[in-house]
């Protein structure tokens, strides 16, 4: 099967997210497929030193092909108020202004109609406005999260009134491209059962099939425990739900944690933490915030607990699966583990008040029977659910059940 995959980010290092999801989707597919790649560039998703020729080059150990797009839309603050403003003038929703480039448009078809794939994989929502350039093969829609459902939550818990009333209104218009777009791809892919009712409920009649999130289980393997007072939160702290999280934990739980554990230590891993999450180190020396690292399997090696506060935002956390993965107890909240086939006090612990989410921490802290229960249960659940070979054998069905709708005569 010859497979184009059309993306908003070049999928390297793949750290957190959309970008260790995709390079391991499409390492997974290049093991059945020739996969094609066509993708905007975000300077802000890779380290300074790593180029859009290094990203290239690691992606064409296994893809057949890669090119890229600039995509500098957003390269500064005054340029994204540009769009923003942009986007309430027009009332287009912020990612289809966003993702548009001639540039691609001209490259794209040049691909299409080299190649000629049997699939076109568009890898979100605004992407979707390609589709009319993809000629006559199937195609599919990947969400990473309901972007409409996405932005909804952050309307609600958004504190600032103006920017309040911005994201009710940005809801509303994803939702209209939603109910424009999904429709008109074969098959449409969410990362978990329940964000599949939710966009089935927004869009009548449409295909969609669940490829959840995972993660590497040769890369992200068991460690011992290593019996410290080490709690750590992992993620790309330029993402306002983690941002989010952090100032959550800190202010709300942190403090009722110290106050029965004044030995235990905060680590906040992830890249461009803004200036006042670097702060924290200052006010308060058992907090350490690092920045970006490379691997962050040594911070999980010495953490005796991986906590994930996440309040807002979609999709499912793949900082829960790779803690899992490497036998790290988890709290979390309710939220922050929706999608995911976990349960209480089986695979992780779950909390949504500052008084119970700290009780489950220092518990943890104190009782190594617990954490090693949890870090056991954990680690067998991702391998057998999520591990990336489980998962690409589920988008590799998805195109498949693509190609036949073909077949049959149905887009």
């Amino acid at each position: 099967m010859k497979v184009l995959w059309v993306g908003h980010n070049l999928a390297f290092p793949p750290k957190g997210g959309a970008l260790q999801r995709n390079y391991n989707l499409l390492r997974e597919l290049a093991r059945k497929c020739d996969v094609h790649v066509l993708a905007f560039d975000q300077p802000v998703t890779r380290p300074p030193e790593v180029t859009p020729e290094d990203c290239v080059r690691a992606l064409s150990e296994f893809c057949v092909s890669v090119d890229w797009v600039p995509l500098s839309a957003t390269s500064s603050r005054s340029s994204r108020y540009r769009l923003a403003l942009k986007g309430l003038m027009s009332g287009e929703a912020y990612d289809f202004a966003w993702l548009r480039s001639n540039e691609m448009v001209v490259k794209l078809q040049g691909l299409v109609n080299k190649v000629g794939p049997d699939v076109a994989h568009v890898d979100a929502l605004g992407l979707s406005q390609y589709l009319p350039y993809l000629g006559s093969c199937r195609t599919v829609l990947n969400h990473h999260d309901v972007e409409s459902c996405k932005i909804e939550v952050r309307s609600q818990t958004e504190p600032n009134p103006l920017l309040r009333s911005y994201f009710k209104l940005e809801a509303r218009k994803l939702q209209a491209a939603e109910r424009r777009w999904c429709p008109q791809f074969g098959v449409n892919i969410v990362v978990s059962e329940e964000e599949g009712q939710v966009l089935s409920r927004l869009c009548q009649n449409l295909t969609v099939r669940v490829v959840p999130n995972g993660v590497d289980t040769k890369y992200f393997t068991p460690r011992q425990d290593p019996e410290t007072q080490t709690v750590l939160f992992c993620g790309s702290m330029d993402m306002y739900p983690n941002q989010e999280a952090v100032d959550y934990f800190v202010k709300k739980v942190w403090p009722l944690v110290i106050a029965q554990s004044p030995g235990a230590c905060l680590q906040v891993v992830g890249r461009r933490p803004p200036e006042w999450v670097v702060r924290l180190q200052h006010q308060d020396s058992r907090i350490h915030v690092t920045g970006y690292v490379d691997d962050v399997r040594p911070y999980f090696q010495q953490a005796a607990v991986c906590v994930c506060p996440i309040l807002s935002g979609g999709g499912t956390r793949l900082k829960i699966l790779d803690s899992m993965a490497m036998g790290v107890p988890v709290v979390s909240t309710t939220f922050a583990a929706s999608g995911l086939s976990l349960e209480h006090d089986q695979h992780l612990l779950f909390a949504d008040a500052p008084e119970l989410f700290a009780d489950h921490i220092l518990r943890l802290l104190s009782n190594t029977e617990l954490r090693a229960r949890l870090a056991m249960a954990g680690a067998e659940r991702v391998n057998k659910l999520y591990s990336w070979t489980v998962v690409g054998r589920a988008i590799l069905d998805a195109y498949e059940l693509a190609r036949a709708r073909r077949q049959s005569g149905v887009r």
